[in-house]
């Protein structure tokens, strides 16, 4: 199943001009199989998320881009809003309590423009980042960065022996499916893309287009 694991709607992300139904339009004419809306520190309602899921026959489902002291971080599973500015530490914990995932978000967004080159930021080096202790995953592919910043994520995420997702980090139409992760099995419903997400049965795509 080919899923877009990031996508921000202008229902709970004051940021995006998405509209979701629009967005999940878009997503089936981009061979999608589903769509997640990943708000701003905001988490959809489960009623809400069903009901447009039926409405337009596509699998849709909701996570959060959580901002933390250390970096963004997605998450699934976890059904409340955040209302401050956590630790990753603590986000970790609420998030285990509730038997979800969270992946890092383009954690090095940004870090290229900020001298890194100059100071020949290395791998192992930016493997250190106290985000990478607490969440499962890395976004390695997002439609919101760099191709070296990219490359650098891969090669992080290789050092640390974990998994690397792609999301699109859309935050309007044209930017929909610019990165997408590959399910193995079947996914109807949040339980079963966190049991995938655990098992690591997926893989990524940059630059997805339509079929």
């Amino acid at each position: 199943m080919i899923i877009d694991l990031h996508v921000h709607t202008n229902v709970l992300s004051p940021c995006s001009d998405l509209a979701p139904e629009e967005a999940i339009q878009v997503s089936k004419l981009k061979g999608l199989d589903g769509i997640c809306f990943t708000e701003h520190n905001k988490v959809w309602k489960t009623e809400e998320i069903l009901r447009l899921s039926q409405k337009e026959d596509f699998l849709v489902l909701s996570g959060m881009e959580v901002d933390t002291r250390e970096g963004h971080i997605l998450v699934f599973g976890l059904h409340e809003d955040i209302n401050s500015i956590l630790s990753v530490e603590e986000l970790r914990q609420r998030v285990a309590e509730a038997g979800g995932f969270m992946i890092a978000a383009h954690p090095f967004r940004g870090f290229l423009m900020f001298g890194s080159p100059e100071l020949n930021l290395k791998p192992e080096q930016a493997a250190k980042r106290m985000v990478f202790q607490g969440v499962d995953a890395l976004e390695i592919y997002s439609g919101k960065v760099t191709k070296s910043e990219s490359h650098l994520a891969q090669e992080v995420c290789q050092l640390l022996n974990m998994k690397g997702t792609a999301g699109s980090d859309a935050h309007t139409l044209k930017g929909l499916a610019c990165g997408v992760t590959i399910f193995e099995n079947q996914i109807r419903n949040e339980a079963e893309l966190i049991t995938e997400l655990k098992a690591g049965r997926f893989t990524v795509d940059n630059l997805r287009r339509a079929r």
